[in-house]
C-alpha cells in the first residue's frame, strides 16, 4: 500500500492515485503502459521500477497462502486430546498358566449382588490354579481399573498361603492381612461397590505369587503395600467384574 494511506481513499497527487489503483486491482504489468504515457520517460522509468518491486513482493507473498501446517513450537499449546483409556481385560492368565476364575460370575459379568451393600458386601468366592512350587507367599487385590491410567485400590489381602486354592465367600485365611485401601479404610466394601463414581466401572481381581515374604502387615498403607506385591510379584493373573 502507498505510505500514508488509509484503507479505502486515494492519494492526492495524481501518480499515487493510479500507482494505488494499479496495485490494489492486481492489474497487469502489461496493462500499465496507458498509465506510463502520463509521465515524463525519467519519471515513468522510476514508476516502472517501482511498479515491478511492488508487484513481485505481491507475488512472493500470494505464493504462500498458509495453507501448510507448521509442526508446533516447543511452548506451543495443543489441542490434542490424549487417547480415551480402554477397559481392563476380562480375565488375564499368566505366561506359566496361572488362572483365576470365580464360581459366582464369568469373567466380565456384573458383581454378584451378595458383593454389595445392598446384601452381604463380601467379596465373592475366588479360585486359582497354576501357582508355582517356589510360592511363598500369595496376595490378592480388588482395584477399580476402569482408567487403568489411574487405578484405584479397592481391598488388598496378603501373607496368604501358597497352600490355598482360593478365598471363600468373605473370608480369608488364618495369618493372612489386609491393608488400608486408597480411601483410608480397612476390609472389602468400604465404601459399597454400588456407590462408586457413576458410569460402568472396572473392577478387577488380581492374585499374585510371591518367593518371597512381602513384609506386608494388617492395616499398612494400601498403596504402598500394592506397589510391594507389583515389584516382588514373580507372576500374576486377573480376572474382572462390571458395576453400574
Amino acid at each position: 500500500m502507498i505510505e500514508g494511506q488509509r484503507s479505502g481513499t486515494l492519494g492526492n497527487n495524481k501518480t499515487d492515485q493510479i500507482m494505488g489503483v494499479a496495485v490494489i486491482r492486481g492489474a497487469r504489468l502489461t496493462s500499465l503502459t496507458a498509465v506510463f504515457s502520463l509521465f515524463p520517460s525519467t519519471r515513468r522509468s522510476l514508476a516502472l521500477i517501482g511498479l515491478t518491486a511492488v508487484i513481485a513482493l505481491l507475488g512472493s507473498a500470494c505464493a504462500s497462502d498458509g495453507r501448510a501446517l507448521q509442526p508446533p513450537s516447543d511452548n506451543q499449546t495443543t489441542t490434542t486430546r490424549p487417547p480415551t483409556p480402554t477397559s481392563a481385560l476380562d480375565f488375564e492368565e499368566s505366561e506359566t498358566g496361572l488362572v483365576l476364575t470365580s464360581p459366582e460370575f464369568e469373567p466380565g459379568a456384573e458383581v454378584p449382588n451378595e458383593s454389595t451393600c445392598a446384601s452381604d458386601n463380601t467379596f465373592p468366592e475366588l479360585r486359582w490354579d497354576g501357582i508355582g512350587d517356589n510360592a511363598t507367599e500369595l496376595a490378592v487385590t480388588l482395584s477399580d481399573q476402569t482408567d487403568p491410567n489411574n487405578p484405584l485400590l479397592l481391598w488388598l489381602a496378603a501373607g496368604i498361603t501358597p497352600a490355598a486354592d482360593g478365598l471363600d465367600r468373605g473370608t480369608i485365611p488364618n495369618g493372612s492381612v489386609e491393608t488400608l485401601n486408597d480411601y483410608g479404610n480397612l476390609g472389602f466394601g468400604t465404601p459399597c461397590l454400588e456407590g462408586l463414581e457413576a458410569g460402568r466401572r472396572d473392577l478387577q481381581f488380581r492374585v499374585y505369587v510371591l518367593e518371597h515374604d512381602s513384609g506386608i502387615v494388617a492395616g499398612d498403607p494400601g498403596n504402598t503395600s500394592w506397589d510391594t506385591l507389583r515389584a516382588a510379584s514373580v507372576d500374576s493373573a486377573s480376572l474382572v467384574m462390571r458395576i453400574g
